[in-house]
């Protein structure tokens, strides 16, 4: 008997068929790096255009899935909860940068937000939860909007996750809708397929790519922890992309003084800096990056502050 050759099976798709929460965790991920990384890697410009329609396609039809969980499996928060953490996230995290993007005297902030702040604040418990998925959708495709969309979807299956439970309805992640089960074969065979474009056309960096590009600690079943590199001198570098909560911890240990960054962009420095002494093995707790966004913030960025290069060592505890 001859068994399949394992590189032309989809791991994405057979790892991913009984959970469409870990589907979601690898779409969000490869979303935003391919969305990050095509900004200065035009090579995977295609790859972004041609995923981006499949994950917007496969996060609506999650968003509808009326008892869906939340990306965070078994969680069990109360709908006063929920829009706790939500509203947070809406006033700390998203109209911040949308602001940034689209001042509120603007037609596209008035088309996100026609009704103002009314519709997530004075209304019944399940209108205001629907408030967050028509937000979504006023997002439409708009590349500059997909991190914030994907983490309102998020927001928005916490909430009916929630409520379901409120109401004692049973929840599951498991999937019971053919059409969404078609969506998420669709981006994973695509993210398959980019994986051999980027072996080919980005072969002599494949292996610093791949990391940053896919979610390998949820997809592989004995998944890497341990990071260890290089960093030019006053460099900065994208060491690691992951998907963190705030409980969860990293230890650093350094041969120079460097900062460290929990962002939401390749290579990004928008959270609280933490300075790593040299020559000391360093616990860092992730909720200390100071950010609430954790479906975002998933990439971690060294800064080499010294005229000489740097040595990093980080184990995901």
């Amino acid at each position: 008997m001859i068994l399949p050759w394992k590189y032309i099976s989809n791991q994405l798709d057979s790892e991913t068929e009984r959970s469409v929460h870990e589907a979601v965790t690898l779409s969000l991920h490869h979303d935003s790096a391919l969305f990050s990384l095509s900004k200065t890697i035009p090579e995977l410009q295609p790859l972004y255009d041609r995923y981006h329609p499949l994950h917007l396609d496969f996060m609506d039809g999650y968003s509808n899935l009326s008892s869906v969980d939340g990306l965070k499996q078994g969680d069990r928060i109360t709908v006063k909860d929920a829009f706790i953490e939500a509203k947070k996230s809406l006033s700390d995290d998203w109209l911040p940068a949308i602001l940034v993007l689209h001042t509120k005297k603007s037609a596209r902030y008035k088309s996100l937000f026609s009704k103002g702040m009314k519709s997530f604040t004075t209304k019944g418990i399940d209108a205001r939860i629907n408030a967050y998925k028509t937000l979504a959708k006023n997002m439409g495709s708009d590349s500059d909007l997909a991190t914030i969309k994907d983490a309102v979807i998020v927001t928005y299956g916490k909430l009916l996750n929630a409520r379901s439970i409120q109401n004692g309805a049973k929840t599951t992640t498991k999937m019971t809708s053919g059409k969404l089960d078609e969506l998420r074969t669709a981006a994973m065979n695509m993210q398959y397929r980019n994986l051999g474009f980027i072996m080919d056309q980005c072969f002599e960096t494949r292996e610093t790519l791949c990391p940053l590009v896919f979610d390998l600690k949820t997809l592989r079943v004995n998944p890497q922890t341990v990071f260890t590199g290089k960093l030019v001198a006053t460099g900065i570098k994208a060491v690691l992309g992951n998907t963190f909560v705030a409980t969860d911890s990293i230890s650093v240990k350094l041969n120079q003084e460097c900062k460290i960054f929990l962002s939401n962009t390749i290579g990004g420095m928008n959270s609280t800096e933490i300075l790593v002494p040299a020559n000391i093995k360093t616990s860092i707790k992730v909720a200390d990056f100071g950010i609430s966004n954790y479906a975002a913030f998933r990439f971690i960025t060294i800064v080499n502050q010294a005229n000489v290069v740097a040595k990093y060592s980080i184990t995901l505890v």
